[in-house]
């Protein structure tokens, strides 16, 4: 095995591609939103979110990204892609990823409203 090989080859394969930060920050900036009123729509803090802002590599875990495109107000093409882009999916095994998908597509955003159906089915909030 050639180290210099496979390190071309993920050289190649990620050439271009905008991590799941940078993704989420030009869909914030498209959307002429600031910071503070995504943050807080998303239920996190200024720390962590300026950790979001600060390392374009980190990867948050699922529930944050769930939150996040809930208060960005995604459509659900948008939602799926910047869920890929974190390195998870939305799958229909899952409850919790079904909720989301149905708040998506039925425009329900309000983490409080979607924290309710969570709660009233049993599963974990935010």
């Amino acid at each position: 095995m050639d180290k210099k090989e496979v390190l071309n080859y993920v050289k190649q394969k990620n050439s271009g591609k905008q991590t799941f930060c940078e993704m989420l920050f030009s869909i914030i900036d498209e959307k002429n939103l600031n910071d503070v009123d995504v943050y807080k729509r998303a239920n996190l803090d200024r720390k962590y979110f300026s950790k979001l802002r600060s390392n374009v590599n980190y990867k948050p875990k699922k529930k944050i990204v769930c939150a996040l495109a809930l208060a960005l107000e995604l459509d659900n093409a948008t939602c799926k892609k910047l869920v890929k882009k974190a390195g998870y999916i939305l799958t229909s095994s899952s409850k919790f990823d079904l909720v989301i998908r149905y708040c998506i597509e039925n425009k329900i955003y309000n983490l409080m409203k979607v924290n309710e159906l969570l709660y009233d089915l049993g599963l974990d909030t935010f």
